[in-house]
């Protein structure tokens, strides 16, 4: 808490569920551990601002992703433009129960497999995420272009599948291409102590330059 700037603290002090303070914490702690990676100062997280109906930003040339299902927390950072990630616990859903969301082709392709649904989901939220939006738009994201683009109101994207689990589904979303992509995983424990340099079990993701 102590690194983040007074109006998100007391924003997260307000909420009244330990859970999700604690998934937000966990996500900070992901971004802090990105950053430090990219040669960023510690400080610069004190420059994180969330504004109303907006994604997060800070005051640096790179653009940044949070998301946290039930046991994963996720965070991909790029230098190269906007990137949207999103993770969820694979659950009972199925496409036939989201018809304003996804198209007929989608729900055909997802069929009754809960894990295609997940597929189709979280690469639809990467995509607008990526695009400065949210749930409004996912039924304008097409993931039927290719297996590894989606289209939103003309712009191609690029997605890939995260490395979560079998247990969670997650995609990532960038305009350019994903193939200098990068992961790191941190443990949850390494990520409550403050000391990120433990691999076991979270995930999280850098996206270089292209060296």
């Amino acid at each position: 808490m102590a690194d983040l700037p007074p109006s998100r603290r007391a924003e997260i002090g307000g909420w009244n569920s330990p859970r999700d303070r604690q998934l937000s914490l966990l996500g900070t702690r992901l971004l802090a551990s990105g950053l430090q990676r990219l040669g960023c100062p510690a400080e610069v997280l004190a420059t994180l601002s969330h504004p109303a109906q907006a994604r997060p930003t800070l005051d640096l040339p790179f653009d940044f992703s949070i998301s946290h299902g039930d046991g994963r927390v996720v965070c991909a950072l790029s230098t190269c433009g906007p990137v949207g990630i999103d993770v969820e616990a694979l659950g009972p859903l199925v496409a036939k129960d989201f018809h304003l969301y996804l198209s007929p082709a989608e729900r055909d392709w997802a069929g009754r497999s809960a894990r295609r649904f997940y597929a189709v989901w979280t690469r639809k939220e990467a995509v607008a995420k990526a695009a400065g939006g949210g749930l409004r738009d996912l039924a304008r994201v097409d993931t039927t272009v290719a297996a590894a683009l989606c289209e939103l109101d003309g712009r191609l994207w690029h997605t890939r599948p995260v490395p979560v689990g079998r247990a969670h589904v997650a995609h990532l979303a960038m305009a350019g291409d994903l193939a200098h992509v990068t992961f790191k995983r941190l443990s949850r424990q390494a990520l409550e102590c403050g000391s990120p340099s433990d691999d076991r079990a979270v995930f999280a993701m850098k996206i270089p330059t292209g060296e």
